[in-house]
């Protein structure tokens, strides 16, 4: 049996809700930090948190998934639009679409590749973690109000428990950002629960012996 992790104080809950987590029943999802995005966004320091995470999850022995947002010759219409609204979909392929070798993903890592913000949208995560028992994830990604808040709410809605850190997110000005991770929290965690990467970096280093 795996070690337990302890519980988050989180905002609004502690988060799991249960206080029940561990590296057997939880993952940690890295959503969009590709080449092209950090730079449009200037989220170098959020993708340096996020490899702390990548790695304080490995040595946790958390599955690590990835995704990546792209666009095809094919344009899908929910892709165009994201392109017209001015948020940067980049073509499979290129340097601006890979994901960031500052990450550290091994090689093993899963990577679920998608048209729009929604990770679980045309791809084989929602399977993927239900083959693994999984039902608790710790959320990082870019921008905080596409891929960020479209998955954590998806998956909310699919019974998944979520935890976006807030250090490992970052939007396309502050105040989305900010006004985002707002509306995750409404109404006594709506969407989910937001904390902050030490208070995640001080779980994972102290398991709790089962």
């Amino acid at each position: 049996m795996a070690d337990s992790f302890a519980g988050i104080a989180a905002t609004p809950y502690s988060w799991p809700f249960d206080g029940r987590w561990s590296a057997a029943d939880s993952a940690l999802l890295i959503l969009g930090f590709q080449n092209g995005t950090i730079a449009a966004l200037g989220a170098e320091p959020e993708a340096a948190v996020a490899a702390r995470l990548i790695a304080c999850a490995q040595e946790a022995g958390l599955p690590v998934i990835a995704s990546r947002r792209g666009r095809s010759e094919a344009l899908s219409p929910v892709a165009a639009r994201r392109a017209v609204l001015g948020d940067p979909v980049f073509a499979p392929g290129t340097q601006e679409w890979e994901l960031s070798d500052t990450l550290g993903l091994r090689v093993e890592a899963s990577i679920f590749d998608h048209p729009g913000d929604n990770a679980f949208y045309s791809t084989g995560l929602d399977a993927w973690l239900r083959r693994r028992g999984i039902r608790n994830l710790v959320l990082a990604g870019i921008p905080t109000e596409g891929l960020l808040h479209a998955t954590q709410r998806a998956a909310n809605d699919m019974g998944f428990e979520c935890i976006a850190v807030s250090d490992a997110c970052k939007g396309t000005t502050d105040a989305r950002h900010a006004g985002q991770l707002r509306i995750t929290v409404f109404g006594n965690g709506l969407f989910g629960t937001v904390a902050r990467s030490d208070q995640l970096f001080s779980a994972l280093r102290a398991p709790i012996p089962t």
